[in-house]
Parts: C-alpha cells; structure tokens; sequence
C-alpha cells in the first residue's frame, strides 16, 4: 500500500506529504550520491519528477517482505517499471525499501533500487 500511494503521487507530479519517508531517511538512487533527510529526497524527486520523469508512470510490484520479530521493521523487495504515455517500457529494475515503525505508522529509513538496463 505504501508503494502504491507513493507511485500514485509521483505519477500524479504532485511530491507532497504523504508520510512515507522518515526524517531522517536516506535514499540511494541510481547514478547520483545517496540522499539524507525527507525534506532533501522530497526536493529530489520533485526536480527528478519535473525533468527526467515528465510524461512517465511509474509501477511497484512487490515480491517479498520481510518483518522483524517485534514488527518494528519491514524490508520489502520487488521491482518497478516506468513507461511513457504509450505504455512502452521505458526501464525497468529492482528496489529494496526499510520500514520501521514509529508511532504505530511504518516509515521508509533507507530505499535503494537498481535498473535492469546494462550501463
């Protein structure tokens, strides 16, 4: 649900709270230095969703999860397509995402993803 709701608000070139990311997450994107703190990864994907992403849908499909013992933390693996207005793949790759619970709501404190596309 948390993957869900973050593709439809990036699609949507909306980048706005929707209590995904944790303060301080960190976010390892591809081909560019990681990324700390929400506020900063907020500002990167707006400007990423504003130039690179323009006119692109992005899909999560999740594949496995795992939680911890006490449910204070979930990684979650699975992987993402983009495609244009046409529904052509654009790219295509894998992620993996660590929740942890604060509050009684999960989080995103670290998300890494790679693409399936050779260098």
């Amino acid at each position: 649900a948390k993957e869900n709701e973050f593709a439809a608000t990036y699609n949507a070139g909306v980048m706005k709270e929707i209590g995904y990311f944790a303060d301080d997450a960190t976010t390892f994107p591809q081909n560019n230095t990681p990324i700390t703190g929400k506020e900063a990864i907020i500002k990167y994907l707006k400007a990423h969703r504003d130039t690179v992403s323009k006119g692109k849908k992005i899909t999560f499909t999740t594949n496995e999860v795992f939680v911890s013992k006490e449910g204070e933390q979930v990684v979650e693996i699975g992987n993402y397509t983009i495609e244009d207005s046409t529904e052509t793949v654009l790219n295509s790759g894998n992620y993996m995402t660590l929740f942890v619970k604060k509050e009684g709501k999960y989080y995103c404190l670290r998300d890494m993803s790679t693409s399936d596309l050779p260098n």
